[in-house]
């Protein structure tokens, strides 16, 4: 059989002509039931038609961007893909590690004067199902494409098309790592200057007050829109173009162009439409950036997710129009969940507090006492990780290793601090105590993570400015929507717990497909039609 032109896979069954993977960065599962009466487009579709999957989750701990977009087409938890957190500190080079950048690349589509880093997958240590696909077939076309550039990278990691907003110059790009230039498609779509058609604008409520009940009032105390941004609606938009390249981000607008840059995509390439499965990943981000500022009750976010509705409608009819969607197999999920905002969990009856780690350190050092205290011990801090200082501690003469015995004993007297977890703790060999040691054991690459986890107490958050954040183990955080859809799926609600590391072996068996590497995931077998 030629594998350039094989259109069924090993056991007869027909392959699709597109891969269409849609990610909505934040987006809670139990948005698409408390949603649903008011939708009717692109997700009403795939509610009706598909696979759905009720109890989904992100199975590892540190929920946050990388580790849930690498998730999705590898198979593999952090502790294989290496991709922990969006950044880490790199035990072996003592600094903060980015996951998608790399300082020997350049952005392409920029200014030459530009000195920012390029980016690639560098990082990332594992194998994606694209790269699978590519290994059967090298005429398989891949393309990815986000508002974020660790999205689009991590969704496709061998995908040759690789594009993101620049919000400086209000330009998708990419980097030197996949071209020298822009392709033309790319470049016609950015001459559109679709993003000047915004300016002086604002982001209005697409439909009648009475239909916001389903959500809290617009005026909320937490909420925290950017400045001239505001925190009710309608939200005006900045008169300078650069301005506007940022304020755009936090709009559903910003997920509009990235689907018109599929749309791009898969009428210049032929997606699809050229005999053999190619691969189309769309890293929806706008819905992550009105959560953080406004949380996922708030009358901004069900617009959001109203507005994405319609915008996914109307592409889900384009693609219907160009590759079919009874040749497109359609995988819409998510990579992490949020949480509500700690006023809003508190006027339901929950504890929930805004906790700051500079508050930890500096108890830290008073407990530590003359000998030792004084000093600030601690290199970075990542959604709960803290690191000690080991170049101070070498250089002082102090024993690293007896600042972290101390700081774990002060942080185990905190109410605010349910369970503290060591480096030991989590090594791969230990069995887990308990889920949430599990779960961190999965998200544990020990060169990349720090000394000391400090788990908060549930519906709390540590303080970054933002209105709320996810980043825990806690199900509010790794509950996420899983619809599958297309040709070889057979359509129903199903309820029996799965992960989203099961995608990329579901895929991988339908397709016919081998990974070079064990995967963490399972193949759901249910529901697959033969």
């Amino acid at each position: 059989m030629d594998v350039g032109t094989a259109d069924a896979t090993a056991d007869g069954m027909e392959k699709p002509a597109l891969l269409l993977l849609i990610a909505v960065d934040q987006m809670r599962a139990d948005y698409l039931d408390r949603f649903r009466p008011q939708l009717n487009g692109g997700l009403r579709t795939l509610l009706e038609d598909s696979a759905v999957f009720i109890n989904a989750r992100q199975d590892h701990a540190i929920t946050s961007t990388a580790p849930g977009h690498a998730a999705m087409l590898s198979g593999l938890y952090p502790r294989d893909s290496g991709m922990v957190d969006n950044t880490w500190f790199d035990r072996t080079l003592g600094r903060l590690e980015r996951a998608a950048i790399d300082p020997e690349k350049q952005l392409v589509g920029v200014s030459a004067t530009n000195n920012s880093p390029g980016v690639s997958p560098r990082q990332f240590l594992g194998t994606s199902l694209v790269g699978w696909l590519k290994d059967l077939d090298p005429l398989s076309q891949a393309v990815s494409i986000s508002r974020k550039d660790r999205a689009a990278v991590l969704m496709a990691p061998e995908a040759e098309h690789v594009y993101w907003w620049h919000a400086a110059s209000g330009r998708f790009i990419s980097s030197t790592y996949y071209r020298d230039e822009l392709p033309d498609w790319v470049n016609v779509f950015n001459g559109n200057d679709w993003l000047s058609g915004y300016l002086g604008g604002s982001w209005e409520q697409l439909e009648a007050e009475p239909t916001y009940i389903l959500s809290r009032p617009d005026a909320y105390e937490g909420e925290r829109g950017p400045r001239g941004f505001g925190t009710v609606f309608p939200h005006p938009f900045p008169t300078s173009r650069p301005a506007l390249g940022r304020t755009i981000e936090l709009t559903p607008f910003m997920d509009k162009a990235t689907l018109d840059l599929g749309r791009a995509a898969i009428t210049a390439l032929n997606l699809g439409q050229d005999g053999v499965t190619d691969v189309l990943a769309l890293g929806l981000s706008s819905t992550d950036s009105v959560g953080h500022y406004f949380g996922p009750y708030s009358r901004e976010l069900q617009d959001q997710i109203l507005r994405l509705d319609r915008m996914l409608g109307d592409f889900l009819e384009f693609v219907d129009r160009t590759a079919g969607l009874h040749r497109t197999l359609v995988i819409l999920t998510a990579d992490h969940g949020v949480a509500p905002l700690p006023e809003y969990s508190r006027e339901l009856g929950d504890a929930a507090e805004r906790l700051r780690l500079g508050e930890i350190y500096r108890g830290i050092s008073e407990y530590l006492g003359d000998e030792f205290g004084g000093e600030n011990w601690f290199t970075s801090s990542s959604h709960g990780w803290i690191q000690v200082d080991r170049a101070k501690a070498t250089k002082l003469g102090v024993d690293a290793n007896y600042i972290v015995h101390k700081a774990r004993e002060y942080i185990e007297t905190l109410d605010t601090v349910v369970a503290v977890f060591s480096r030991d703790d989590l090594l791969e060999d230990r069995k887990p105590q308990s889920q949430i040691e599990e779960l961190l054991q999965r998200s544990f690459y020990a060169e990349r993570l720090g000394d000391l986890y400090l788990l908060h107490s549930p519906l709390s958050l540590w303080q970054t400015g933002l209105a709320t954040n996810h980043q825990s183990p806690y199900d509010y955080d790794r509950r996420v929507p899983l619809i599958l859809s297309g040709p070889g799926i057979r359509p129903g609600v199903y309820a029996e717990p799965v992960a989203i590391v099961d995608i990329a072996p579901t895929l991988a068996h339908m397709l016919g497909l081998t990974a070079p590497n064990a995967l963490e995931g399972i193949i759901l077998e249910h529901v697959i039609v033969r």
